[in-house]
């Protein structure tokens, strides 16, 4: 079976939830649930879900104004057959704190079944040749300090480890207690 990077769409709702309830969290790329947060959307719902993706399909547009909180950026999901796998975002600038301290340009996440195939590093691979696309010439990606795995995808991506930081002051309100490693990676 082939794997393959798509945009989002309402069709993988079913998929999704499975995934959703493999996480047990609605955050499964860094951006998914603060996304949702911001349009009062529940993500269970097809409803919702589906006005979800069309937001997704509007954020890239530099014409759309994302609401307070949110920046332009890029969802680029992780298929297989009618299987979703994984997300990556790709934010198109650190337009506030916490993408510059914590969030960085690209999240991604591939659900847990789905670990160990390589489709971090192929999601993590597929932002980086949009933030090309778009002209964008070195991206920050974060990982949580003892997510080891996340580490070496970034770092098998050409990823240069910044620094390790303690979480900022207003990140623990965010759920990140962690510290934070912070890469740079040259497009």
């Amino acid at each position: 079976m082939i794997h393959k990077l798509t945009t989002p769409s309402a069709s993988f709702h079913t998929s999704w939830l499975e995934s959703y309830d493999e996480w047990g969290t609605l955050d499964q790329d860094g951006s998914a649930a603060f996304v949702a947060a911001r349009y009062d959307l529940d993500l269970r719902d097809s409803i919702d879900f589906a006005k979800w993706v069309e937001v997704l399909h509007e954020l890239p547009k530099q014409s759309f104004r994302p609401p307070e909180g949110l920046t332009n950026q890029s969802t680029i999901w992780v298929v297989r057959d009618a299987t979703y796998l994984g997300s990556v975002s790709l934010r198109h600038a650190l337009a506030n704190e916490y993408l510059t301290e914590v969030g960085g340009h690209i999240g991604y996440g591939i659900r847990p079944s789905a670990r160990g195939q390589g489709l971090a590093k192929f999601a993590l691979k597929g932002a980086m040749e949009e933030g090309r696309t778009l002209g964008m010439e070195r991206v920050l990606v974060t990982c949580k300090q003892p997510n080891v795995a996340s580490a070496r995808t970034i770092e098998s991506c050409g990823g240069v480890l910044e620094s390790v930081r303690p979480p900022a002051s207003f990140a623990p309100a965010l759920g990140v207690t962690e510290s934070i490693r912070r890469y740079w990676i040259d497009l």
